[in-house]
C-alpha cells in the first residue's frame, strides 16, 4: 500500500513538472489555471489528471491535432522516480533530498529535448538549493562544493573548445550545458560526478555517431542533439541502479 501511495504521489509530481514544464517555455508564467497547448482554452478537471487525462482524450485536442506523449511519459517516469528512490531509500532524508534532484532534472532534461533550451535560473537555483539541502543531509558541503566547481570547470573548457571547431550554431555544447554540470556537481558531490555523467556521455555519443553515420548516406537528421536532456537521464539512471551513497 504505501508503495501505491508513492506511485500516486510520483504521479502527481510529473503532472505538476509538466505544468513548469509547458508554461516555462511557452507562457513564461507558473501560476493559473492550466490552459492546453493546442487550443489555448482552460483544461477540464478530469484533463488534468496524471497520464489518464490524456488517454481519455485519446492523445489529442478538441481540435484534433495530437497531444505529445513526452506529457504522459512524464509522469510516469516520475512516478517510478520515486518509486525506485522508495525501494532504495525508504522515506529517509536522502529519498526526499533526491526526489527534489529528479525534479530539477526532469524539467531540465524534458525542456531542452522540446525547445532546445536550459533555463539559468532553474539549473543554478537547484544547485543552490541542492547544496544547502544535501550539505544538511550528511553529503559534506566540501564535496558538494568541489563537485559544482570541477563540473563546471571542466564542461567550461568543453564548451571554449566547442566554440573554437564548430564556430556555428551546431556547436555541441552550450553554456547551459555548464551551468548543468555544476548543478549535477552540487548535488551528487565530486565522488559521484563522473560516474554519473558517464551515462550520459555515452547516450549522446551514441546517438551523435547514428546522426553522422545517417549523414554519410544522405538521411535527414537533426541538427540539434540535446546534450543536456541526455546527461539528466544518465544522472537519474546511475541514482536508480543503487550507485549513489552518502
Amino acid at each position: 500500500m504505501i508503495e501505491l501511495f508513492v506511485v500516486a504521489v510520483g504521479l502527481a509530481l510529473g503532472s505538476l513538472l509538466n505544468i513548469i514544464i509547458i508554461r516555462l517555455p511557452r507562457e513564461e508564467r507558473l501560476f493559473g489555471w492550466p490552459r492546453c497547448i493546442r487550443t489555448g482554452r482552460p483544461l477540464q478537471w478530469w484533463q488534468l489528471l496524471p497520464v489518464l487525462g490524456w488517454v481519455l482524450q485519446r492523445g489529442r485536442a478538441a481540435d484534433g491535432r495530437p497531444l505529445p506523449i513526452i506529457y504522459p511519459l512524464v509522469e510516469v517516469g516520475s512516478a517510478l522516480w520515486l518509486w525506485r528512490l522508495y525501494d532504495l531509500y525508504g522515506f529517509s532524508p536522502l529519498f526526499f533530498y533526491l526526489a527534489f534532484v529528479g525534479a530539477v532534472l526532469i524539467v531540465t532534461g524534458v525542456v531542452d529535448w522540446l525547445y532546445r533550451w536550459i533555463y539559468t535560473f532553474v539549473i543554478l537555483g537547484g544547485a543552490v538549493i541542492a547544496f544547502i539541502w544535501g550539505s544538511l543531509a550528511g553529503a559534506g558541503w566540501r564535496e558538494l562544493l568541489l563537485g559544482g566547481l570541477i563540473g563546471g570547470v571542466g564542461f567550461l573548457f568543453l564548451y571554449l573548445l566547442a566554440l573554437v571547431l564548430f564556430p556555428s550554431k551546431s556547436a555541441p555544447f552550450g553554456l547551459g550545458d555548464v551551468y548543468l554540470a555544476i548543478f549535477i556537481g552540487a548535488a551528487l558531490g565530486l565522488r559521484h560526478l563522473g560516474p554519473a555523467l558517464i551515462y550520459g556521455i555515452f547516450m549522446a555519443g551514441l546517438v551523435a555517431a547514428g546522426i553522422l553515420i545517417a549523414r554519410r548516406f544522405g538521411r535527414a537528421t537533426p541538427e540539434y542533439l540535446p546534450y543536456g536532456a541526455y546527461l539528466c537521464l544518465g544522472v537519474m539512471i546511475y541514482v536508480a541502479l543503487g550507485a549513489y551513497q552518502l
